[in-house]
Formats: C-alpha cells, structure tokens, sequence
C-alpha cells in the first residue's frame, strides 16, 4: 500500500517542451547560462510589404527618353501592385547625379525610411543604378537598411537579396554602376585632354577675350574694349613698374573695375602670351593654344620678373626615376601632395610634405616597398584566375550587353532626329516656314544631334571587346607588385594612376598607406579572388556575406 501511495502522490517535473532524454546521461546545457546573460544579436526583423519609390535622373536630356521619370515612376507602380507592396510615398521626381550620395531627394528618402511611423520594408527603383552609382558606398547603405529590415528591389534587375548569392549580384550591379561612370570620366578625361593638346582652351576664357561657336568649332578673340586694357596694364606693369593699386586706378578711369587678387591672376596666366596651361597635362607642361595672343611672351617674362630664368611652373619637368610617387602620395594630416628631393651628399631620396609645421620627411626606398605592400593587396592568386576570369566575364557580358541595348536605343533616337531635320529642310524649301523658324528649330535639332553622337562615342571603347580587356587586365593583376617595382618611372606613374585613380594617403602614426579610390575593376577582381581563396582554405561558410563586396580595407567609403 505505501508503495502505491508514494506512487499515487508523485508529481512530474515541468517540461520544457522537448521530451526528455532518457540517456542517464547528465543535462550539460547549464553550462552555457553564463554566455546567454548578454544580449543576443537578433536579426532584423522583416517590415513586410510597405514600401517607397524613388525615381531619379542624371540630367533633363533623359527625361526624354525610355528612363523618365514618368516611366520609372509607372514600372515602379505595376511591380508594387503585381507583388502586393503597399505604396505609402514617392521621392525623387528630380535630376540628380547618382555619382554621390549626397544627393537632396536621396537623403529625405533615406531619413522617411528609416523614421516612418509606416515602418516601411521596401525601397523600389526602377534600376539599381538608379538608386546609386557610387559603387561600394551604396553597398555600405544598403547593407545599413538591410540591418534595419528594409531592402532595395530593382524592377529591371529582380534578385533575392536575403541569400549571398542574391546579395552577390546585387554588390556587382552597384559597383558596375560605380565603373561605368569611371570608364566614362576616364573617356571624358582623355578627350579633353586630347583636345587640350590641339590647342583648345577647356573652360571660360579670361577677361579680355570673347568666345564663342562657328559651325561648332571654338574661337577665342581679344575683346577690342577690355583686350587693350589688360594689354596696357602688361605695359604699365613691365615699362613703368607701376605698382598694382596704381595700374587699377588706372584701368577703372577707363572703365575697367578690377581687384588686385583679380590682377594678379591676369598677370601670372599665360593664356594671355598664347600659351595654354591644364591640370590634365603633365607637370609644368605648356600647349601652344589657336587663341590670339594680347601680349609678347618676352612681355609676359618681363611682367613676372622671369626673364633671365625660366618661367617658374611653367617649364618641362623631366621624370625623376628615383621618385615616381611624388604628387600622387598626400599626407595624412593635410592632404597635401608630397613632393621629394636628394641629399646630394649619401644619394639619397626622400618624400616631404611642404605644407609649415607638418614636418613629414620620409625615405623614399622605405615608402617604395611599403607602396609595393599595397599593390600586393589586389592581385590574385594564379590558381584562382580561371573562376575569377569566368565571375568577371559574365559581370562584363551582362554591363556589354546593356550598352549595347543603349547604343541601339540611342541610335534609334538619331535616325529620330535626321528624319525631323529633313522634313523641317523640306518645309523651308517648299517655303512651308519662313528662315527664323527654320533656324531656330533646326539648331535644336543639331544640338541634340551633337549629344547623341557623344554619348554614342562614350559607350564604344573597352567594352566592345571586353574579352580581351578582361584578360589583360587579369593578367596585369598576377603581378601588380612586381611589375611596379620593375617599371621605369613613366610606366610606374601609369600603372598607379590606373589602379588608385585619385592618389593614396600616408598615415605616418600607422606608417601605412590609405586608399582615397581604388579602379572598380581592381577592386571587384581582387575581392572575387579573396573570398574565392577563403573558401578553398575553408575559412569562409557557403552563407559568406557578398554584399560587403570591395567594401573593406583598401576600398573606403
């Protein structure tokens, strides 16, 4: 009886839910109390289907065409509606680059996201380049509103965001947009540049000159009021050495008002001798410019008390081999570019900043090998080239192929406008409209003709044949290092140039190098080819996260 009372009365533990083991074995899972006294990192809890929808073009050219505001805004519209996604607000509606960040619209979208009442799970663009264009920086937001449970979706461009291979593709679409608009800038760069070499001038002309277009070709000519007058303050300053307070009194008494800042500048510019000068040209080199000159140039030496010697920034400066980063590393503390010299005595060189107090002298054979560090970091593993060359061809064959449909669209758009054009010369032969109006409107014409040829001119190059562009560029990679330290100063400037297109910084407290900007080419092979190398190494989870793609060290936001 007392066994079955004892029996009776037994009351069973509290379950926790989970069947007990009944192994005999000891319950181990106390021991991991003490680390589950801290907070857990949760993940972000999804918003569901509240979202926004941003809209935005570069410039007003573009609302023209198949990307207008109005079009995005419609895509936009059907693919909430077709997947159920509540709209509570549109932002953009405006031109805005994407090649920063800090663009007006773009902010007030980001700050409604993130503080809505609506709790907003979405953010709706018709294209990911039109969300952004600065490559790893719209990575770093996206990974941002990721962590607070709101996602990018691209109509043109569907993708699951929430695997890595989605995250993946979404980071290659985003820097390509970022590369795009440096190949295109490198295109734009070197136009200009070749323009610049043929004598033309790139920007306003100084005071004293008019400019203007005949048949589109550029003339600058001496302005016969203002030209004489800053032809007679040269005259005044060389001859009579007048000092500039008296030269301006002068000048205003006949109806020229200038600053004595403003005077200065006029005096050192030698666009006024003929000459043309250029940030895009090599250092102290000088262009014979089309311009006609107010001034001699012997007068020009006179006024700038150079001519015994030569013109003080403005002579040929022969390539040092011994310093081929100077002006390419800034300082640290005051973003200076370093310049460099030799100790005549040891025959050795050196890279200073010359900025007062800032007292940065460094070995330019210590700085050499520390930049060669710096250039191991992109290259990539020969044993990994074939899986590298094979992601990097498919991001190339799909950015190809999307100027390709750009080519055609814009092509389509030039046939376009010559069909208006020869209607509109068949109208003034037939004397349908008088001259003024044919003019005015086909001027317009040719205009946006002109564009169009230029834009047509920008998306043919490099891609066109990205197979071979690719090859090389991944063989160039192999051994960055190396062929820099191998290179003779002209190419070893090219080659840096290429791969950290805006120089690097030096942090002397680190002794290391910072990137301001590195060639989105660079940067995606090499990060493909180190995540590819942690996995091999199995360092790296299949659940690597891809969307912090060339958003790590070397690349900065």
């Amino acid at each position: 009886m007392k066994k079955q009372t004892r029996a009776n009365n037994f009351k069973p533990a509290a379950t926790t839910g989970k069947p007990a083991a009944n192994t005999g074995k000891q319950d181990l899972s106390i021991f991991a109390l003490p680390q589950q006294t801290g907070k857990k990192k949760s993940k972000a809890a999804t918003r569901g289907k509240v979202a926004v929808i941003y809209t935005r073009v570069s410039t007003k050219e573009q609302a023209e065409t198949n990307q207008s505001l109005e079009t995005q805004l419609k895509h936009c519209r059907a693919y909430a509606e077709r997947h159920g996604y509540e709209v509570v607000e549109t932002f953009g509606g405006t031109y805005e680059s994407a090649k920063s960040d800090e663009r007006k619209e773009f902010k007030v979208m980001l700050d409604f996201v993130k503080k809505s009442r609506h709790n907003i799970g979405h953010i709706i663009v018709y294209s990911h380049d039109r969300f952004s264009r600065s490559g790893s920086s719209a990575i770093h937001i996206i990974d941002q509103l990721s962590q607070l449970g709101i996602s990018v979706v691209a109509v043109t461009q569907p993708m699951d965001t929430m695997t890595s291979s989605g995250k993946l593709q979404q980071g290659i679409h985003l820097l390509f947009s970022q590369f795009d608009n440096d190949q295109r800038r490198e295109k734009c760069v070197t136009g200009m540049e070749a323009k610049i070499r043929k004598g033309y001038l790139m920007g306003k002309a100084p005071i004293g000159y008019d400019q203007y277009k005949v048949n589109g070709e550029q003339v600058i000519k001496p302005n016969k009021t203002t030209g004489k007058l800053i032809r007679l303050a040269f005259q005044l300053k060389a001859e009579q050495g007048l000092s500039n307070t008296d030269i301006i009194k002068r000048l205003k008494a006949q109806g020229l008002s200038l600053y004595n800042q403003t005077l200065t500048k006029i005096f050192r510019n030698p666009f006024y001798c003929g000459l043309i000068t250029h940030g895009l040209l090599e250092e102290g080199e000088v262009i014979e410019g089309r311009h006609e000159p107010l001034i001699s140039r012997d007068l020009f030496l006179r006024v700038n008390g150079l001519q015994a010697q030569n013109a003080h920034g403005y002579t040929q400066v022969k390539e040092d081999e011994h310093l081929p980063l100077r002006h390419h590393i800034k300082c640290g503390s005051c973003n200076k570019p370093l310049t460099g010299y030799e100790m005549k005595k040891k025959g050795i060189h050196y890279y200073k900043c010359n900025t007062k107090g800032c007292c940065l002298n460094r070995n330019a054979g210590k700085m050499h090998e520390l930049y060669q560090g710096l250039l191991k970091e992109y290259q990539i593993d020969p044993i990994l080239l074939p899986q590298v060359q094979e992601m990097m061809g498919q991001v190339f064959k799909r950015l190809s192929q999307d100027h390709e449909q750009e080519e055609k669209r814009l092509k389509l758009q030039l046939t376009e406008l010559k069909k208006k054009l020869d209607t509109l010369e068949r109208r003034y032969a037939y004397g349908e409209i008088d001259r003024e109006i044919f003019s005015k409107f086909s001027a317009e014409l040719k205009a946006e003709m002109r564009e169009i040829e230029v834009n047509l001119e920008k998306l043919s190059g490099p891609l066109s044949n990205h197979k071979m562009l690719l090859e090389n560029g991944l063989k160039m990679m192999l051994n960055l290092s190396s062929s820099w330290g191998k290179a003779d100063a002209s190419k070893r400037r090219r080659l840096q140039a290429l791969v950290f297109p805006e120089g690097v910084q030096y942090d002397r407290e680190k002794e290391a190098y910072r990137t301001q900007r590195v060639n989105s080419f660079f940067g995606l092979a090499s990060e493909i080819s180190q995540k590819m190398g942690q996995k091999e190494r199995g360092k790296s989870s299949g659940e690597t996260d891809f969307s912090l793609l060339v958003a790590r060290r070397g690349i900065e936001l």
